[in-house]
């Protein structure tokens, strides 16, 4: 009975808080994969963001391909009297936090007032976390809502407490990062090249993992005509993800293969800017397509032979676009970004080059449209059967899940050990504690 009652309670679904900024957003869709994932697998996961309501939700919901059933808890301004409440009932670890915070500031000052005004909500969400009793909360990424972490961990509340240090944390590396990866019981990243950060990041005893993004695996169609000279590329469209550099590599491949084109997936705040670019050079061959949903835009993948990622920025890490790639059969070329080689371990899986070297994407993109079949054939087989490997969504997650119950399990090890140890003999009391009872 007993050993069935421990096997019931290590199958059992956790319940899970997931803290995010804002929830969705387009960029970040590997998000949903995660939560997607977890459910599927039968656990409940519950959101919780910093940020309110974003614009036109509806629509944002349905292109990120959000589950209707998942609960998000975000911030309202009918909620202000309750913060206040929170704030009280919180009074001694929001203050110790506050003093932690504000004597970081001469470090971090911009960071540290953004804490500051964040702080009602981390405890907003901290005394809604610990009241409803979850299994495990999880910062998904170690920015402002990460607050909650230290604030639970000061109460001693039920939950296990996790983190991910990722993309733009390993950029800004600042008190936000710092307090929130000190106070999580298991920190996260999802590329090799970061695990020296998170190992001295992480606060002693607290264990650390490397779990790649993974993307979900989408049923292949082999069948649908792959344009031989048709290459696209897809990000958000900002200065730092260099598609003007993307556009100016596919028009100087042009000169020797003129029936190449080129079709730009995303939105931004440079997109003006690039199509002004593109017309003015009358590149009729680029077409901007916008922001679709992940499902069209992989049908878009399988109906092409090349994707490049010019990226620039600097918090690019293992880009899930690229996977994605890989996964719908592409030639890819990526920038030289950290950590980019375990997506390409070599050239027969996909070309690396340097944006900034004259010549280098051109000369990849040549290459890539000269590849014959059963080139390309051998190397959609070892892609996809990394991505498989490594890169799935629901393998990764499943990971997590792993790691979270071996914390839950380690919590229950110090009472089991107490509960099993031999009951020392009570030794009997001195005569003066005898004599000083009955004086009593």
């Amino acid at each position: 009975m007993k050993n069935g009652g421990r096997q019931s309670a290590a199958s059992a679904p956790l319940r899970i808080a997931y803290l995010f900024q804002q929830f969705p957003v387009r960029t970040e869709v590997f998000a949903v994969s995660d939560i997607a994932a977890l459910t599927a697998q039968g656990h409940r996961v519950s959101v919780f963001t910093m940020k309110r309501r974003p614009r036109r939700e509806a629509e944002l919901l349905k292109i990120c391909g959000v589950p209707g059933h998942l609960p998000v808890d975000r911030p309202r301004l009918a909620d202000a009297l309750g913060w206040v409440g929170a704030m009280w009932r919180w009074r001694g670890p929001a203050a110790r936090l506050a003093g932690q915070i504000v004597s970081s500031g001469g470090r971090y000052p911009v960071a540290a007032l953004q804490a500051l005004l964040c702080l009602p909500r981390a405890v907003a969400i901290a005394d809604r976390v610990r009241a409803r009793k979850y299994d495990v909360v999880h910062a998904f990424w170690s920015r402002h809502v990460g607050l909650v972490l230290p604030l639970l961990e000061a109460r001693r509340a039920k939950p296990v407490r996790t983190a991910f240090v990722g993309a733009y944390d390993l950029v800004a590396d600042d008190l936000l990062v710092d307090l929130t990866v000190r106070a999580a019981e298991a920190v996260i990243s999802h590329a090799e090249a970061n695990e020296a950060y998170i190992t001295r990041k992480a606060a002693p005893g607290a264990a650390t993992q490397i779990i790649p993004r993974g993307i979900p695996l989408i049923p292949l169609s082999e069948q649908q005509d792959r344009g031989p000279f048709r290459c696209i590329t897809a990000s958000a469209l900002v200065p730092s993800k260099n598609v003007e550099g993307v556009i100016r590599a596919c028009a100087a491949a042009r000169a020797t293969e003129p029936r190449l084109t080129l079709d730009i997936f995303g939105e931004g705040p440079d997109r003006q800017r690039l199509e002004q670019f593109s017309r003015l050079r009358g590149f009729d061959w680029v077409t901007f397509r916008g922001h679709i949903s992940r499902e069209a835009l992989f049908e878009e993948m399988q109906a092409s032979c090349v994707f490049l990622l010019l990226s620039r920025k600097p918090s690019e890490r293992l880009p899930n676009v690229v996977k994605e790639a890989l996964w719908a059969g592409c030639a890819v070329i990526s920038s030289n970004s950290e950590g980019i080689e375990e997506l390409l371990p070599d050239a027969t899986y996909g070309q690396i080059v340097d944006p900034a070297v004259p010549g280098a994407a051109e000369a990849a993109l040549q290459a890539a449209l000269s590849e014959t079949d059963g080139a390309a054939r051998t190397r959609r087989v070892k892609a996809r059967a990394l991505i498989e490997d490594r890169f799935s969504s629901g393998r990764n997650m499943a990971r997590y899940v792993e790691m979270w119950r071996q914390a839950l399990e380690a919590r229950l090890r110090p009472s089991r050990s107490r509960a099993s140890r031999p009951a020392r003999p009570r030794r009997a009391p001195s005569r003066s504690v005898r004599q000083g009872s009955q004086l009593r």
